[in-house]
């Protein structure tokens, strides 16, 4: 595995090469503009946190932390970057950051055929609560169920 950079903060200077790194993540049509990132980035509710190397952004992880519960919004790696642990570190960080606030749960939605990330996501610990039929509309037009996933604060998957 590669040595970790750190973790930075991702401020809305940062939009167009988050949204870079999102389209070249997400290539069935589920994208965001750089004003969408910019648009959440003036919240302050919204934690927006990356790993680069160098100047090109390797991954990165938008969460949104309202009570005791942290969302994840999106979460995006670059192909060529996958599976090295960048987004785990990310979402750790965050985690670490966020416990002293009272984060006492962590929330997402995946997409059904997004076996990679399902698998991520359990390996996390995050269990599945439930689904949203035909959430997401591919490029071709097909429908994806969006599956809704869930796990305590601080919580591993047993090993």
């Amino acid at each position: 595995m590669k040595d970790m950079n750190p973790v930075v903060r991702l401020a809305i200077d940062d939009s167009s090469i988050m949204a870079d790194l999102h389209a070249a993540s997400f290539t069935s049509g589920e994208a965001w503009a750089s004003s969408a990132f910019a648009d959440l980035l003036k919240l302050p509710t919204t934690y927006a946190r990356g790993m680069m190397d160098q100047a090109e952004l390797l991954s990165f992880a938008v969460v949104q932390f309202v009570a005791d519960e942290a969302e994840i919004l999106t979460l995006a790696t670059a192909p060529s970057a996958r599976q090295q642990g960048f987004a785990r570190a990310i979402l750790q960080s965050i985690e670490h950051e966020l416990a002293p606030k009272g984060l006492e749960k962590w929330l997402l939605e995946v997409a059904a055929d997004n076996a990679g990330a399902l698998q991520f996501y359990r390996q996390l610990g995050f269990k599945i609560d439930g689904e949203r039929r035909n959430y997401y509309k591919r490029l071709e037009g097909a429908y994806v169920n969006a599956i809704l996933m869930s796990k305590p604060a601080g919580r591993q998957a047993p090993a």
